[in-house]
């Protein structure tokens, strides 16, 4: 059962000012926690559903989450992954089709939740937004949630910063990680690596955002492990699932990439595989971007937001172009 409930041991401090906790219990024991915006939503409201990438808390959304509720009016539900922030750590060791810390745990968890919304209000539809691991889940989530006779309806698909398959680095990688990601040390080692993800620009609140990360870390010492799973986790059916999203241009895609993020290898390669496998979607290349293009630039953080509008929110149809303009605009294109 997933319901609303008390404050229960929150140490990462709210996005919202006031706010719902919303645990989805996965399991006796397991519960993936989120901040809810807005509980008392009117029936139909559409419901944006944010996940951090790896190593990292619901946080990264404090500049866009408001926006999205005080300026959409959407209800806004966003969370930390299993195993990190306020989420409980999970059983690695059940038995089950892949692991507790990967792509396709994250989407069981984001399809969980959209169906335990929906049978609450059958009205509503959803806006999925996902950073970098998370976005590949909001894929899967997408593809399936399109794949079943009566899904979730999703409005929109946003991507930060995604990563959507697997990489040349993950050969040498994904052995290395046992060893970077252990409690004594791996703390210390994510958050030095952590800093180089914002390659050129970093916000003013970086160094008080770290030191959250830091605190959580020493608070929870071995959810850094868990940062370490997630690394080696496989991309292989996110990379499958891209194919399936771009047979479904009924679900608008807006993308975001940073040129300068270091977690792409071969970004020009990147790109061309991503809009040949979805040729409806809207993408944008950031110049001197890192890994969080809606944390960096201030004057550009609205965008992934303002994309809403674009992509297919009907009572704004007219803005599209304005829209489409100020994304030129913004990001130099």
């Amino acid at each position: 059962m997933t319901t609303p409930t008390a404050s229960l041991d929150v140490i990462i401090p709210r996005i919202f000012a006031s706010s719902a906790d919303y645990r989805l219990q996965v399991s006796t024991d397991s519960y993936v926690f989120f901040e809810d915006s807005n509980p008392d939503a009117d029936a139909g409201t559409t419901i944006a559903i944010c996940l951090p990438g790896i190593g990292d808390t619901r946080r990264q959304y404090r500049f866009i989450a408001p926006i999205l509720h005080e300026q959409l009016g959407l209800r806004v539900l966003v969370g930390d992954l299993r195993g990190f922030g306020d989420s409980t750590a999970f059983d690695d060791n059940a038995s089950g089709n892949y692991s507790a810390y990967s792509p396709e745990s994250t989407a069981s968890d984001v399809m969980s939740l959209m169906e335990k919304l929906t049978a609450v209000d059958p009205k509503c539809s959803f806006v999925l937004v996902g950073n970098s691991l998370s976005a590949g889940s909001m894929v899967l989530a997408t593809v399936t949630a399109k794949k079943a006779a009566s899904g979730p309806r999703i409005r929109a698909l946003v991507l930060l910063g995604p990563i959507l398959r697997d990489s040349p680095m993950d050969s040498w990688f994904r052995p290395l990680s046992h060893l970077l990601f252990r409690p004594l040390y791996g703390a210390w080692f994510w958050t030095s690596y952590y800093k180089t993800l914002y390659p050129v620009n970093s916000p003013d609140d970086l160094e008080a955002e770290v030191e959250i990360l830091k605190n959580h870390l020493k608070t929870r010492k071995d959810n850094v492990v868990n940062v370490g799973r997630y690394a080696r986790a496989s991309k292989v059916e996110v990379a499958s699932a891209i194919g399936d999203l771009g047979k479904i241009p009924s679900v608008p895609v807006i993308a975001f990439f940073g040129q300068k993020d270091p977690d792409y290898a071969d970004l020009s390669a990147e790109l061309k595989w991503f809009t040949e496998a979805v040729p409806h979607a809207q993408h944008f290349e950031i110049e001197d971007g890192g890994h969080y293009p809606h944390v960096e630039h201030p004057e550009r953080r609205p965008a992934p937001v303002l994309a809403l509008f674009y992509v297919n929110f009907e009572k704004e149809t007219r803005l599209q172009p304005l829209t489409h303009l100020l994304f030129r605009s913004l990001y130099g294109m």
